[in-house]
């Protein structure tokens, strides 16, 4: 989904991803998985097994991903509709589609049928062992085998070690010496790697991903969107094997060959009123170079991530090239799915308490395996600090707690990856080459000017800089004529984008209802409903025609809540049920429905989403302030909090 350059407020873990999953730029694998810098007529039956030998059978004049006979395969292996999967063991995300996999499988038990390529994600240090744990169990057991280790994989993502591959081999009756061979063998790296090189040669960069006879599906999307996708790729499958009189896999290969491209992602279009900059608190934090210099650089970064450490060097040499006019700030930003940042964080912060951060914080960078609570410990004695306090500050509720807070900034700040760097508020984003620095660092220097030559530097032209270059308050369209709860004449006024059919719209309603109920916010927030049915969600549009249908009869919240409840059956004879339910005439509603009286209105909700930036559901406006995702209860509070303080000045 596409986020507007405003601040947002979001949270800072792995569910902001959404439908995206885990996403990254995927390059030439070394051996050490490090990125380096270089249906009608029946299909013939795939094999449903590997052969017997180690070697897999792949037949390298056709794509990888067109070897179903060489990959995992499941379902009805004469299916006309063919998913391949690519997936990664640690990814959550990965692990969230599996079920809705099974699901469609049950769904069409004659016309689909499942391959698996892994695609272990660089940053998942635990995803590349547990791909090769997979392979070992289908080289020697076949899709059976691998199919029963993929699930015990998928079912304990937090335990993917040696021992565990291990014991499931022996729990699932393999040969102990020959699985472990075969996990180690170059073969199966190399057949690892020819499922990562088939991803990015498709344009396949982050998991779960999904070629439907070859026509890209990506994310861990709801069971309807998966349906409208294999719906429209049987019907593809049927008539070109008519018109062509191809069956079997010369059918595959041609529906593989000729399916749609992905259109390419538009631009982002600047927004017409002024971005502004983002204020992040920088007192207390550690600081490197001229503590006058005009030009803060605040670096949110995570010392397990390989592009931040990529972006270290950068920055080293942006500072160097440009003495007395940038200094770094450094806030901590460990990834939730980096199972070694956290600690890592804290052991920096107890080397800070020692004066020793940016030493502690390069020794970091330069050894990224070295995270471990023992390497941690050793690194610290290696630098002469105080062993004893180190640990105990390590493991400090303090160190914690300032750890936390950093990652809490961090989400206000809108970041929800890293590496994230602020130039006196203005975002660049990325592990970017030195000369994009230097052309941001430049363009600072000169809007500074003004500041220095007013006699400010420091942390007094940073905070003033930022000040008077804030965005007006977003204004949304039309919200008197929307559906509302709450306080009429509300301090606080959250302006909700929403979709019927969008799991994580769901996913926040009750958050939203604890948020009205809480005594402390009586006459305090207004909620405003929009309507904002995403595309490829098949029953969106019609069940927000049906909600204004509802609120036109005033019994939009009652509806409201029935469909959320409902969120798998938004098709037409559901919604004049659930109509008949809250007391509408259901024949009204269909009449309304076909005549599409509502459709105007709900374009309308959607073009008043898009001028304020808001691209994906469910988003909010909370007193002119952007805030996206279906967030936990306390971070709403924080903004409604806010909002009330402004409000009381």
């Amino acid at each position: 989904m596409v986020i507007s350059k405003r601040a947002v407020i979001v949270v800072a873990s792995v569910a902001l991803f959404g439908l995206c999953g885990c996403k990254q730029k995927i390059e030439n694998k070394t051996s050490d998985n490090k990125p380096s810098e270089a249906d009608v007529a029946a299909p013939a039956a795939a094999p449903a097994a590997a052969p017997a030998a180690n070697a897999i059978p792949v037949n390298d004049s056709l794509p990888f991903e067109q070897n179903i006979g060489a990959l995992p395969l499941k379902g009805n292996p004469a299916g006309m509709v063919t998913i391949v999967e690519f997936s990664d063991y640690q990814c959550p995300f990965c692990s969230r589609a599996e079920p809705t996999i099974a699901e469609v499988l049950k769904a069409y038990p004659n016309d689909v049928r499942v391959a698996f390529v892994n695609m272990p994600l660089p940053f998942h240090n635990n995803a590349m062992p547990a791909a090769k744990a997979a392979v070992a169990a289908f080289k020697q057991g076949g899709s059976e085998k691998f199919w029963a280790m993929h699930e015990e994989l998928f079912k304990n993502q937090q335990n993917l070690t040696e021992d565990f591959f291990k014991a499931t081999a022996a729990k699932l009756g393999l040969d102990a010496a020959r699985f472990e061979a075969d996990m180690k063998s170059a073969e199966t790296e190399a057949f690892i790697n020819k499922g990562m090189d088939a991803a990015k040669s498709k344009g396949i960069s982050g998991t779960p991903s999904f070629l439907i006879n070859g026509e890209l599906f990506v994310g861990a999307q709801p069971l309807d969107a998966f349906k409208g996708k294999i719906d429209a790729a049987l019907k593809r499958a049927k008539d070109v094997s008519a018109a062509k009189n191809l069956t079997g896999e010369a059918l595959f290969q041609e529906l593989s060959n000729t399916a749609p491209k992905p259109a390419p992602e538009p631009e982002e279009e600047e927004d017409e009123a002024p971005q502004g900059r983002v204020h992040v608190d920088i007192a207390g934090a550690p600081m490197l170079g001229d503590a006058n210099a005009p030009v803060t650089l605040v670096e949110f970064t995570d010392f397990q991530c390989p592009f931040c450490a990529r972006a270290n060097g950068t920055i080293h040499e942006l500072l160097e090239k440009n003495p007395g006019k940038v200094r770094i700030v450094f806030r901590h930003f460990p990834l939730g799915f980096h199972d070694k940042a956290k600690l890592a964080h804290q052991a920096a912060e107890a080397a800070n308490m020692q004066g020793k951060f940016w030493e502690y914080y390069d020794k970091l960078f330069a050894d990224q395996s070295k995270l471990d609570r023992d390497s941690l410990i050793a690194t610290a004695k290696g630098l002469g600090l105080d062993e004893a306090k180190f640990v105990a500050d390590m493991d400090s509720a303090a160190v914690v707690a300032k750890v936390e807070a950093d990652v809490s900034a961090g989400s206000d700040a809108g970041v929800r990856g890293t590496p994230h760097f602020f130039f006196n508020g203005t975002l660049l984003s990325g592990a970017q080459p030195l000369p994009a620095f230097q052309a941001a660092l430049d363009k600072e220097l000169n809007a500074a000017k003004a500041y220095q030559d007013k006699g400010l530097s420091g942390n007094a032209l940073y905070e003033q800089i930022i000040k008077d270059n804030q965005p007006a308050p977003l204004v949304v369209d039309n919200i008197d004529a929307s559906p509302f709860k709450g306080a009429a004449n509300a301090p606080v006024t959250i302006v909700e984008f929403s979709e019927f059919q969008c799991p994580f719209c769901n996913r926040v309603e009750p958050t939203l209802k604890a948020l009205l109920d809480d005594p402390a916010y009586a006459g305090k927030i207004k909620l405003v409903f929009k309507q904002m049915p995403l595309p490829f969600h098949n029953n969106a549009q019609k069940a927000s025609e049906a909600a204004l249908f509802a609120f036109e009869n005033g019994k939009f919240w009652e509806l409201h809540d029935l469909m959320f409840q409902n969120q798998s059956a938004l098709g037409i004879e559901d919604l004049k049920k659930y109509a008949q339910q809250v007391g509408l005439d259901p024949v009204a509603l269909e009449a309304a429905l076909t005549s599409n009286k509502y459709e105007a209105a709900v374009k309308a909700d959607v073009a008043a989403a898009q001028k304020v930036g808001v691209n994906g559901t469910p988003s909010f406006v909370i007193n002119g302030q952007l805030v996206v995702g279906a967030l936990p209860i306390d971070a709403f509070k924080k903004a409604v909090d806010k909002a009330l303080a402004e409000a009381n000045k």
